[in-house]
């Protein structure tokens, strides 16, 4: 297979020449190429976290496919919803090394 491109190196000269787009080409071709104001606000946004979970867990999840995060998602919200937050559990004391 022949990697040789026939394109010529662009030297400084031909840089310094160069324009932008939008000041040679027409508006029929830069209006192909503009972006939509994007993906609207999210209602509930997510916030990004990072958990620790037992690999058969993340693994039993993941094997459902696409989507996988989101029922994460689903199962712990119906588990949170009208359930009051169990207090930490209060486990012995530290004991610091002398």
């Amino acid at each position: 297979m022949d990697d040789k491109d026939d394109a010529p190196e662009l030297t400084r000269d031909m840089m310094k020449r160069g324009r932008r787009g939008r000041d040679v080409l027409p508006e029929a071709v830069l209006s192909q190429f503009r972006r939509g104001p994007g993906r609207p606000p999210a209602e509930r946004p997510k916030v990004p976290v990072s958990i620790r979970l037992d690999k058969d867990v993340v693994d039993h999840f993941k094997a459902t496919g696409e989507g996988w995060q989101t029922r994460i998602n689903s199962i712990l919200r119906e588990a949170a919803a009208g359930q009051p937050v169990a207090p930490k559990p209060q486990g012995p004391a530290l004991m610091r090394r002398a």
